[in-house]
This record gives C-alpha cells, sequence and structure tokens, in this order.
C-alpha cells in the first residue's frame, strides 16, 4: 500500500508529464488497483477497459523480466506501454501510458488520439522518470536517506562519483577512508543494502547512458570511459541491470553503433 506522500508524488509527477506531453497516462498499484488517472476522457476510458488492457498488460509483463517495457496494440494502431513505477522495485505498480497512435498513416483513429512513435517511447518513459526524480518528495527522501548514512559510507559513495571512471578497489576506497577493508564492506552492505562493486557497477551504467545517446562512441570506448576494462563484462552488466543490451538501449533512441 502507499502512503499519502507517495500517492501525492505519483499524481504530480503524472499531472506535470501530461502537461509536457498530453499523452494520457494511468498508474496501478500490485494489486491492480487504480491510484491515478491523467488525461482520459470517457472515450480513452471505454477503449482502455473494452481492451482490457491492464489485464493483458499484466500477463505481459509476467512473461518478461521484472524491469522490461511492454506495448500491446489495437485497431492496427493504437498502443499502450506499460512500464514499472519504481525502476528497482517492481511490487511498487506499474504505469500504463497511452493510448497513442503509433502509427500516423493508419486512419483508424478518430479519437485525436496523439501519434507517438516507437522511437519516442523511451524518450516519454525518461521523461517521466526525469519529472519523479526531480520532485520534492524525492529530493527529500534523498536527503533522509544520505543524512542517515555513516560517514564513511557517505565519503565513499562521494569517492565512487567522482572516480567511477578510474580503476577503483576496495583497497583503494578502504586506504582512501583509513579504515579496515571488511569493517567497510559490512557497514556499506549495511547502510545501502548493496556491496562495494554493485553500487560502483549501478553508476559507472547509469553514467553510461548518457554517452550511449548523446555521444558518437563506440560501445568499447563507452565501457573504457566508464572505468570498465572489459566490453562484454560491461554488457553483461548493462543487460542485467537495464534488461536490454547496450546496443539495443542505443538504438532505441535511434542511434547505431559505430
Amino acid at each position: 500500500m502507499f502512503n499519502c506522500f507517495v500517492k501525492t508524488h505519483i499524481c504530480n509527477t503524472m499531472k506535470n508529464f501530461f502537461l509536457c506531453t498530453h499523452v494520457p497516462i494511468k498508474a496501478f498499484n500490485c494489486n491492480g488497483t487504480l491510484i491515478h488517472s491523467q488525461g482520459y476522457n470517457k472515450e480513452f476510458e471505454e477503449l482502455f477497459n473494452k481492451n482490457d488492457v491492464y489485464k493483458i498488460t499484466i500477463d505481459e509483463m509476467q512473461k518478461k523480466e521484472a524491469n522490461s517495457m511492454v506495448t500491446t496494440t489495437y485497431l492496427n494502431d493504437i498502443s499502450f506501454t506499460a512500464f514499472n513505477i519504481c525502476p528497482k522495485y517492481a511490487n511498487r505498480g506499474i504505469f500504463i501510458m497511452g493510448p497513442y497512435a503509433s502509427n500516423k498513416t493508419n486512419k483508424t483513429n478518430k479519437m485525436d488520439i496523439l501519434y507517438k512513435p516507437s522511437t519516442c517511447i523511451p524518450h516519454l518513459i525518461s521523461l517521466l522518470r526525469n519529472i519523479s526524480a526531480d520532485s520534492i518528495y524525492i529530493k527529500k527522501k534523498h536527503h533522509i536517506n544520505n543524512a542517515q548514512y555513516n560517514l564513511y559510507v557517505k565519503k565513499s559513495i562521494d569517492y565512487i562519483h567522482n572516480k567511477y571512471s578510474e580503476s577503483i578497489t576496495l583497497i583503494d576506497i578502504s586506504n582512501y577512508l583509513n579504515i579496515n577493508r571488511c569493517y567497510f564492506c559490512s557497514i556499506f552492505k549495511k547502510e545501502t543494502g548493496k556491496s562495494f562493486s554493485q553500487f560502483l557497477n549501478e553508476v559507472r551504467i547509469e553514467k553510461s547512458k548518457d554517452l550511449l545517446v548523446k555521444g558518437d562512441l563506440s560501445i568499447l570506448d563507452v565501457s573504457l570511459s566508464v572505468g570498465f576494462n572489459n566490453q562484454n563484462y560491461y554488457n553483461t552488466v548493462f543487460k542485467k541491470l537495464i534488461n536490454m543490451t547496450p546496443l539495443e538501449y542505443r538504438n532505441s533512441f535511434g542511434q547505431l553503433d559505430i
């Protein structure tokens, strides 16, 4: 169940997303209860319910990995795309974005449904994530979480963000903090819920996503730029965290590998 602050955060995120895009969107919690609906009129509601969009979406998502994006299409070109409310925890519920027209030339669209090609969808999801991350709720939450960290953990996280592109080892960071390596591993895992290497990899992958989309570096050069010395390992970690390869991620934004 969501508390009132989380519900308000989700509703505000959806409202701002709709103001930016005019793409309708719904949010459901993990038991199928509607949290909020934004941009829906009577025709859109009928389309959503008549085609069992929620049920079909859930069935499709259960066939795939936890963080997968699922798109379902009806009447030849009217689509809905579902993805998790929280990219890290599938049990927080899902957003269902749509309806939107995925075929600009199709004549069946008589409900003033916006045209959004498939290449736009990852950008729209990224926009919603950015709107969410920029909310007062998330900023306060991060501030509270950071304030609760042990001083050594705070310093280590800052160190990782500053040095992620370099070769960082447990010995390096324990020497930097001037504490025992085993003690550091223990407190870092206890307070962040992740091992040092897991946290470092997540930071590196997030940094690499911008390079994949905005730059013209090869996949190898991207992996080296964020601190991976092995492209195969980078590909494996990226696939595990993002549920697609670096090349698939780049191509989803209309980019090509060089």
